[in-house]
């Protein structure tokens, strides 16, 4: 009786030590306290030299694919006088300097008049009683022709430059001919005592050549198209355009994600390839936490875990899988220690620093 009794306690005594042991190798204790962070970044970058106009992001922001982040300044050429687009060379992409070097211009602006006129003073009326006031003319001054050969066919023009008795007209407006010879007078009555010269020879105007510095980013004209003094003709930009790829003056974002640096500030003036931005895309979000040395035989690569947002348990865990295990050590108070990193097959919603434990599967 007595053994029996004896042998009952040591039963019992084994049971009761066996109890700590077991507890320690329940799912409770493969639980892990981590931590939700970015895998990698993407950087943004100058498409050509510029100047940054004014923006409004601030480190922190979220920003979708697609959506405009940053515009660059660009150099636009403008028309200096109405007339037609000819002998357009350059294309988006082009380095400008080669192709003005090669035709001579981007392209040439051919006045609206088309014509010239090259006269003197010499054939101006002689008014004695107005001291010859007549015969004085200055750049800009707006004169009026009229055909030798039909007084039907008249004009109007402006005084271009002036040398001496010698001056030139552009002609803007008329239904003159080529090969007209005109009379130019200071007023639209065509007074005989404000004839400025006579029998002018009137020529075809010579196309101004459009040139401009940079890579060509935006042709805003066509072959033959007539355009309006101030009218937009062209954009170049700073650099050279990678392939000779025209690229657009607004920088986007290429995926959904938060901007983690913004090293430019507004109407900073930045080189290509120069970085405008870092940011971190939301489909790169993974689960780290550190584990004992101890522990490592019980955590594998390809092992399938649940991850608990400590801050929001009613949310529903999220799966994952330990994708890697850091092969160096932190060494801490308790030990050497190594990170797991955790893939996630849901990160919507989920921000970089949210706490979060780790259920071992």
């Amino acid at each position: 009786m007595f053994k029996k009794c004896l042998g009952s306690l040591l039963v019992l005594s084994l049971v009761a030590f066996s109890i700590p042991a077991l507890a320690e190798a329940t799912p409770s204790n493969l639980d892990y306290a981590g931590a939700v962070e970015y895998r990698d970044t993407v950087t943004l970058s100058a498409p050509f030299g510029g100047n940054l106009k004014d923006f409004t992001l601030r480190v922190g922001d979220a920003v979708t694919a697609g959506q405009p982040l940053f515009t660059l300044s660009t150099t636009k050429v403008y028309a200096p006088f109405d007339g037609t687009v000819r002998g357009l060379q350059a294309n988006p992409g082009d380095d400008a300097a080669q192709v003005a070097a090669r035709y001579g211009a981007l392209l040439y602006l051919e006045p609206a008049g088309k014509y010239t006129v090259s006269a003197s003073t010499s054939g101006a009326y002689d008014s004695t009683n107005t001291h010859n006031a007549n015969r004085y003319v200055n750049p800009g001054d707006i004169v009026y022709m009229q055909s030798t050969e039909d007084d039907a066919r008249i004009g109007t023009g402006v005084v271009t430059t002036v040398s001496g008795r010698s001056f030139t007209v552009e002609v803007l407006q008329s239904n003159l001919d080529p090969e007209d010879n005109v009379d130019i007078y200071k007023d639209e009555a065509l007074s005989t005592g404000n004839r400025l010269a006579r029998s002018a020879r009137i020529q075809q105007a010579e196309a101004t050549a459009i040139t401009a510095e940079g890579s060509m980013l935006r042709c805003a004209v066509t072959e033959g198209q007539s355009v309006k003094r101030g009218d937009l003709l062209l954009e170049t930009v700073a650099g050279a355009l990678d392939g000779l790829q025209p690229v657009s003056d607004t920088v986007v974002s290429p995926v959904d994600g938060v901007l983690v640096s913004l090293p430019q500030t507004a109407g900073s003036a930045v080189t290509q390839d120069e970085v405008l931005a870092t940011l971190y895309a939301q489909d790169a979000l993974w689960v780290t936490f550190d584990v004992d040395e101890s522990d490592l035989d019980a955590i594998a690569i390809g092992q399938n875990v649940k991850v608990e947002l400590d801050a929001l348990a009613a949310r529903d865990q999220i799966a994952g899988m330990v994708e890697s295990i850091s092969y160096l050590s932190s060494t801490q108070n308790d030990g050497a220690k190594y990170t797991v990193y955790v893939s996630l097959e849901d990160t919507a919603n989920l921000r970089s620093g949210m706490s979060v434990t780790v259920h071992l599967r």
